[in-house]
């Protein structure tokens, strides 16, 4: 694993804490790879020949294949070390920032301007399904202060993120981003934007290949969780990168209609309901001039087979994602048409997920033209 790119906001562990880290990130990586696959090699051994012997067929159904492998000592190993380095993972990182918080707090006071800006709404309205859960098991989830000013979430996650991916997404976690970049110029080879808007841009890690790869072009990036836009308004302005952040709901924005040539989202859409994914693609044929892209990164269908379907929903109980199926099995045609795009305008395009190929061969772009 690459060492992480060491930015003006990221935090510097001890030798002790980093020793811990890269514990998890190997633990991580074994978890999904070589373990990960061992539960279906359980599943075919013996679950299934005994689900056969008792019921006269194999299991038609993921709850069948969750009552048959809810015993099996195999997986639930598998489950109490996942789940258990999941908890780890984010306690280990926490604790190291929670140390450094003082010191990156005035970092992130005494940085030179590099151009971009920071709006948080002191009336916002944190949204119910918000409230509900901590995403991948991150105490507090996204949204949560420690107090005024703060950017500890944003600081967790960058560092978090990066574990948790055993640095597949790159030494500054870039990858999606950069992906999202390459299918548009790819799709859209005389495309180039001059005004684009990242939903959901959390850190802002995925936001910086967008101005990268166009630099005359204004970039707005906007979430709901105020820590994660402090933190990102931080990082960009330490790495010299001109964004403009503020708190908004991605469903109702305060954009007027036609401002954007360029509308993206990387993993946003499987952390919320439909209704709010299909209220967002409404949005975003609103805020799109003529002739504008929307493209999301994110799941794009679910398992069919019944271990497989089992196994996805063992990542949206035990790891707190609790809207993937819905995200995963929504309409996406329907939805877009719904909207007000053309229907010969909707694409999808498939790809090798960034990381955690082994889980998430769902995962691809979505997205549609105004024409």
């Amino acid at each position: 694993m690459e060492a992480q790119y060491q930015h003006a906001l990221l935090s510097r562990p001890t030798a002790d804490e980093r020793g811990r880290e890269h514990f998890i990130a190997a633990m991580r990586r074994f978890l999904i790879t070589d373990a990960y696959a061992g539960n279906e090699t359980a599943y075919r051994a013996r679950q299934v020949p005994d689900f056969i012997r008792a019921h006269g067929r194999p299991p038609a159904s993921y709850l069948e294949v969750k009552q048959a492998m809810a015993g099996d000592p195999y997986y639930r190993g598998f489950s109490l070390l996942n789940r258990a380095t999941q908890e780890l993972l984010w306690d280990t990182v926490a604790e190291s920032i929670e140390r450094q918080m003082p010191a990156l707090m005035e970092t992130a006071r005494s940085l030179p301007a590099a151009g971009g800006s920071l709006t948080i709404d002191p009336d916002f309205e944190l949204p119910a399904y918000a409230r509900k859960v901590d995403i991948h098991v991150m105490p507090g989830s996204f949204h949560t202060a420690l107090g005024a000013d703060d950017c500890f979430a944003g600081a967790v996650y960058d560092r978090g993120v990066y574990l948790y991916a055993y640095g597949g997404l790159g030494a500054d976690n870039a990858a999606l981003g950069q992906g999202t970049v390459d299918v548009i110029r790819e799709r859209f080879p005389r495309f180039v934007p001059s005004r684009i808007l990242d939903m959901g841009c959390g850190a802002g890690m995925s936001t910086h290949p967008l101005a990268a790869a166009w630099p005359a072009a204004e970039i707005q990036a906007i979430d709901i969780a105020a820590p994660m836009l402090r933190y990102a308004h931080a990082r960009s302005e330490a790495m010299q990168v001109p964004i403009q952040y503020s708190q908004q709901n991605a469903g109702r924005t305060n954009f007027a209609d036609g401002s954007f040539d360029l509308v993206v989202s990387n993993l946003l859409l499987h952390e919320i309901p439909q209704s709010l994914t299909r209220q967002i693609i409404k949005e975003c044929h609103r805020l799109l001039r003529p002739g504008g892209v929307m493209i999301h990164n994110d799941l794009v269908g679910w398992p069919t087979d019944p271990f497989q379907q089992f196994m996805a929903e063992w990542n949206a109980h035990h790891n707190n994602e609790p809207f993937e199926r819905g995200s995963g099995t929504i309409d996406w045609h329907a939805a877009c048409t719904a909207a007000g795009f053309g229907a010969d305008d909707i694409f999808r395009q498939p790809v090798v997920a960034a990381y955690m190929s082994e889980q998430l061969g769902h995962v691809g772009y979505r997205g549609a033209v105004r024409r």
